[in-house]
Order: C-alpha cells, then structure tokens, then sequence
C-alpha cells in the first residue's frame, strides 16, 4: 500500500511538472502563430495591391494623407484600397472596393499605417497628381509587441503601365 501512496505522489509530480512545461509550450505557440498571422495580414496587404496595381492603366485619385487610393483599371473598372485607423471596434482596418461589389470589404485588420505614395515616370520625384503617377509605393506597417524589433513595415513598388 506504501508503495501505491509512493508512486502516486510521484506521478502526480511529473503531472505536474509536466502541465507547466506544456502550458508554457502552448503560451508561446498562441503568440508566435498570432504574430505569424499579423506580418502575413502585412504581406497579403501589400501583395493585393501590386497584383492589382500591375493591371491597373492609371490612378484615379490618391488621398493626401496617403491612406487610400483608387486605381484605374482596364474598361474603365476601378479598385479602390482604404486605410483606417479605427473602424467599427476594429484597429487598423484595411479595406477594398472593387468595380463589381459596391459595398467595402475587409482586406486586413492590425495594421498600424498604410500609404501610398506616387512618383513620376523616373520613380524618384514624389507626386500626388494622378496623371503624372507612374511608380506607386505602398507601406505597410504592424506592430509585434512580444518582438525585439516591435514595428515591421514593408515597402513595395510597382510601375503603373499606360499602354
């Protein structure tokens, strides 16, 4: 019987030892898997818009701030991209419009900024005129609290083709 009292007291021991060291495990995948999910929100984000921009045969408009854009896209089609900081309870919401869907969609949310800038034809003179905007720059940037570098940002550019 002493021997039955003995190996329970040390089996629930390793138990113990055990949950700790797998809770701790699970601890740091839930954070790795969601700061996994915030940089690839980031990427996606930027990849949209260069798949998209690489069709486009012009821009339409771009906000002064940078925070939203609207592309011209073949048979007078638009695509619109929005940035705001805050929306309906929701941080850093990313948003697309399309030609075909009148209504804004979510693209990504978390993200801290979203810009775009446009250059000239040399793609090193900035310009917010639409007509003149041949290289378009967008930035994405998130935040990783848990990282040693906190802030990432991406920066992508695309040439816009007019023919």
């Amino acid at each position: 019987m002493l021997e039955l009292v003995i190996a329970g007291s040390m089996l629930a021991g390793v138990m113990t030892g055990l949950s700790l060291v797998m809770r701790t495990a699970r601890q740091s995948w839930e954070t790795i898997d969601s700061e996994y999910a915030v940089l690839q929100q980031m990427h996606a984000t930027s990849r949209h818009f260069v798949r998209a921009a690489r069709e486009a045969v012009g821009v339409e408009s771009i906000s002064a701030d940078g925070n939203a854009i609207t592309l011209k896209m073949p048979d007078d089609r638009t695509a619109t991209w929005q940035w705001y900081p805050n929306r309906s309870g929701q941080v850093g919401v990313v948003t697309f419009r399309d030609f075909s869907n009148p209504s804004e969609s979510m693209l990504a949310q978390h993200v801290d900024d979203l810009s775009f800038s446009g250059f000239a034809a040399d793609g090193v003179t900035a310009t917010n005129v639409p007509d003149v905007i041949h290289v378009l720059q967008v930035s994405v940037t998130v935040t990783l609290p848990r990282s040693a570098v906190a802030q990432r940002t991406t920066h992508s550019k695309v040439w816009i083709r007019s023919w």
